[in-house]
């Protein structure tokens, strides 16, 4: 099975160490039936299947099957196959790590679906295949990479949480993500619960009983923590700020803003804060 808390483990010490060194890119068009014998590399490898379904098997350890927008983990000298049950393409980024680390985990680590675009956006920019990089290039590839790793780790560690939840904190759970993920663009709360799989009433009570806030402001604390990143670093007037944010127009998002902070949007902005 994947092992996601040892994987959770190397990330939570990458988080105070040097970026990773990103190595190559490829993608490869894979037919159906296609297999890829057993194989292994020295360097941590992310496959990602935007298309295609198929079933990978490791020594000892079975097989993982794999549909359209998943990927895979694979830690050094982990020996693997690929079996294609329909064709499709594979995105992989290798990732080397420093000579001295001695905690890899030992075993895959599988995310069933990818659908974060910043996300989908960095796997297929490391994916194109450019091997002869600048310096520049190369510590920016070196901070992409690292990034995109120990975000696809938390995916798979949040699907982990869901499991292990009760039913009715799995649906919370689920929404806050979807919450985080897509505030800006969100028109209502019960689209939000249709998107989590569970009625509006069911969730809105859920979420109200396990987080001691209403959805709506847990949605605009989320808004509200955007806005302020954004007041402070960009000089953005505020209607393109409160439309970044999810807001329908700057005097609801004003006042949201003041009833959250005790400031205005302009105030906060001229303080510094």
């Amino acid at each position: 099975m994947p092992d996601s808390p040892t994987w959770s483990a190397f990330q939570a010490r990458q988080l105070t160490a040097p970026p990773l060194r990103f190595v190559q890119g490829m993608r490869n068009s894979v037919a159906s039936d296609f297999r890829c014998p057993m194989h292994a590399h020295e360097l941590i490898e992310i496959v990602y299947h935007p298309t295609g379904e198929g079933v990978t098997h490791t020594e000892g350890r079975g097989g993982l099957a794999f549909r359209q927008g998943s990927a895979v983990i694979y830690p050094p000298h982990h020996p693997h196959d690929q079996v294609m049950e329909s064709g499709g393409e594979d995105f992989c980024v290798q990732i080397a790590l420093p000579d001295t680390d001695g905690a890899v985990p030992k075993t895959w680590l599988y995310v069933p679906h990818v659908d974060l675009p910043c996300v989908r956006e960095d796997l297929r920019f490391l994916s194109w295949g450019r091997t002869r990089l600048t310096a520049v290039e190369q510590a920016t590839h070196n901070l992409r990479a690292t990034a995109l790793l120990l975000e696809l780790i938390r995916i798979a560690a949040l699907r982990r949480e869901h499991q292990a939840a009760d039913p009715a904190e799995r649906y919370v759970l689920h929404a806050e993500q979807i919450l985080q993920e897509n505030f800006a663009t969100i028109e209502s709360l019960p689209a939000v619960a249709a998107r989590a799989g569970v009625s509006y009433d069911y969730l809105r009570h859920a979420f109200k009983a396990r987080r001691g806030i209403t959805l709506i402001r847990h949605l605009n604390e989320v808004r509200v923590e955007r806005a302020k990143v954004l007041l402070k670093l960009s000089g953005l007037p505020l209607k393109q700020v409160a439309a970044m944010c999810g807001f329908k127009d700057e005097y609801y998002f004003s006042a949201v803003f003041r009833r959250h902070t005790h400031a205005t949007p302009g105030g906060y902005r001229e303080a510094g804060e």
